[in-house]
């Protein structure tokens, strides 16, 4: 539908903008893309690049030039600054804190030791002065304390109920990349998961002790909340489906480079920086290494028998393009150069699947967006986008760009909370983008895991200098935000167009949509806005066995927004302080948000997990709010046996 109300906003921003020194480069944009070449070469400019998909060229202007161009009919948009440095809004939500030691959220362990490795982040004088730790008291308070293989004195540690506490008060001089804090108790060691702890240094900085899984191994995890494990053992790894993944880089490492029968999955690189396809793709970053790694990483972890993959798709194909810098900033020159690229490769490298896990905040609406308007050709032409909403929360309108598109996926973030056999203590976390989007589009559409995912990156990059407490080895870190969680989707979506290759992007993004798990309270309300979980978290093997095909997303007037006829907004409007104000027609099922960056009791995570857990009572005597959740269940129970009947 056409937005009336943002007709005038919309004159404003395709007239000319900036004001134009006496030489800067220009992006011009028409129409009609021959026409507005034409216009060029009769005045005598000549283009600097081309940018076919969105009707677009890179010219170097003077003033005299610039204002001749304006005259132009064939020429709709004048876009300045289009090769300046611009950093995406939001940095990854695993800041460290400004300290120049941090303690590391990896500890080693023996059956009878704990070893807390304290890592160096800048090259500041520090000392550690004080230790706090407390464990449960079942392990007893008998225990050695060693700094660096040095005897720490100590009192005994107090027992106070179920707890034992200990403090050390030592000032301690931190000089070395690595010191250890060792732990060695007289009997057998807690876990990590079960000690607490807290560093407190000289600079006013303290580091507490996170939790961490059960087994301290490489298994990511992730594969089993989102249903992608039990594809991995029926087979489906992703073959044949290309993911190019638009970053900073691919650091050259096997489980990278290779797929998990030893097969070379990377079919070309791309250096839009440059403008060339090298042999390699230098990373200096680190986050575009991290991101592949989560999307295809095919290393594995055996545990009891059962191999578990460290990618979602080990086996897709691979296609890096690098945009970004060492400091995570790109121009919008390098982006569309990248974008154009994709479009000019796609069907020779089969590239089904576009990873963007990144976000800016919005410069201009969606559809006037250059970035936003190659990202919508892409997806026309077959091409999954699949973004990060940003790390921007808890705040309303904070989805970045490109994920503020309506039509392709954005996805937020939820968290394991390290259990991750225990889905009742996932959560959404605060710092996951929320919506609506600044034109009120519902989003993110859905939500992946997003905490502590762990991955490879390349050593001595940027995000291994930025965040030293994260890193389990030189090679791989633990990395929290909606970039991981946008990679686990575009992987899991391999999973699925290995399978059914036929289906369209807008059929892509129904089937996970549709068979998404919401976060659903014990009386049947959400215990999300969709503005935060969107539909839901993504279950791979229901989009395959559940989904549905056939969800209005727009599809039919995106040709019209291609040709830039029409636009529109979508449903959620604001109040006057700026809170969403939802359609009537989800406000009832919506829970009063606590806003908590924890667990919400009670939480099941989707359908058949809520139903199940009900009542006879409740399900004899249903509310108007449980009798939807039943008949969904319902429906998804025919769907499963029809399918049975078919197979």
């Amino acid at each position: 539908m056409k937005a009336s109300r943002f007709i005038a906003f919309f004159a404003l921003c395709v007239a000319f903008s900036g004001t134009a020194t006496a030489e800067a480069v220009y992006l011009v944009q028409g129409t009609d893309y021959q026409n507005l070449k034409d216009s060029l070469s009769a005045e005598g400019i000549g283009a600097s690049e081309e940018f076919p998909l969105i009707n677009a060229l890179s010219v170097t202007l003077d003033d005299q030039q610039k204002r001749l161009l304006e005259s132009k009919p064939a020429i709709t948009r004048i876009i300045d600054h289009v090769d300046s440095l611009e950093a995406p809004s939001d940095d990854d939500a695993s800041a460290s804190d400004n300290c120049a030691y941090l303690g590391s959220i990896f500890m080693r362990s023996t059956p009878s030791s704990l070893v807390w490795p304290i890592r160096r982040k800048d090259h500041r004088t520090s000392y550690l002065l004080n230790v706090e730790l407390t464990w449960p008291a079942e392990y007893g308070a008998g225990l050695s304390v060693f700094f660096d293989s040095k005897p720490i004195p100590h009192e005994h540690a107090v027992i106070q109920g179920e707890r034992a506490f200990l403090t050390l008060s030592n000032k301690l001089a931190l000089q070395q990349d690595e010191h250890l804090l060792s732990l060695i108790f007289d009997q057998q060691a807690p876990t990590q998961s079960e000690l607490t702890g807290t560093l407190t240094f000289s600079d006013n900085c303290s580091s507490p002790l996170v939790k961490s899984y059960a087994e301290n191994n490489d298994d990511t995890h992730f594969n089993r909340l989102i249903g992608a494990s039990s594809l991995h053992e029926l087979g489906v790894l992703g073959q044949g489906v290309a993911i190019a993944v638009l970053d900073s880089g691919l650091w050259s490492h096997p489980d990278l480079e290779l797929d998990t029968k030893g097969n070379q999955r990377i079919l070309a690189r791309f250096d839009a920086m440059a403008g060339r396809e090298p042999i390699e793709l230098f990373d200096e970053s680190g986050h575009g290494t991290h991101i592949a790694s989560v999307a295809v990483n095919s290393g594995f972890v055996s545990t009891n028998g059962s191999i578990h993959y460290q990618g979602s798709a080990p086996d897709a194909y691979l296609v890096p393009i690098k945009a970004f810098n060492t400091n995570g900033q790109a121009t919008l020159i390098h982006l569309l150069r990248a974008l154009q690229w994709v479009a000019d490769n796609r069907e020779r490298l089969n590239i089904r699947i576009l990873n963007l896990s990144f976000a800016s905040h919005p410069r201009w609406p969606y559809w006037l967006d250059p970035i936003n308007q190659g990202i919508i050709n892409l997806w026309h032409q077959g091409v999954v986008s699949i973004a990060s909403v940003g790390n921007s929360g808890p705040d309303p309108v904070t989805v970045g760009a490109p994920a503020n598109i309506p039509y392709i996926i954005s996805v937020g973030a939820v968290t394991d909370n390290w259990t991750p056999d225990n889905q009742s203590d996932d959560f959404v976390p605060l710092f996951s983008s929320q919506g609506p989007s600044p034109l009120g589009h519902v989003k993110p559409d859905l939500v992946a895991p997003g905490g502590h995912i762990e991955g490879l990156t390349r050593p001595s990059s940027t995000l291994t200098l930025e965040h030293p407490d994260f890193m389990k080895r030189a090679e791989r870190i633990a990395m929290t935000g909606t970039s991981q969680a946008a990679a686990i989707v575009s992987g899991a979506t391999a999973l699925l167009l290995q399978l059914e290759p036929q289906l369209t992007p807008d059929q892509v993004k129904c089937r996970l949509m549709s068979a998404a798990n919401p976060a659903i309270l014990p009386d049947g309300k959400l215990a999300y806005s969709p503005l935060k979980q969107g539909a839901g978290l993504i279950n791979i093997e229901r989009a395959l066995t559940l989904g549905d095909n056939h969800c209005d997303n727009g599809q039919d007037q995106l040709i019209q927004e291609i040709q830039g006829e029409i636009f529109f907004t979508g449903p959620v409007e604001l109040d006057d302080d700026g809170t969403p104000i939802i359609p009537d027609t989800l406000s009832t099922l919506l829970a009063n948000d606590p806003a908590i960056d924890a667990p919400i009791t009670g939480v099941a995570w989707g359908v058949k997990a809520h139903v199940e857990r009900l009542s006879p009572q409740e399900i004899n005597e249903p509310s108007e709010r449980q009798k939807l959740w039943l008949q969904r269940y319902a429906d998804e129970l025919r769907s499963l046996d029809a399918r049975r009947k078919l197979d």
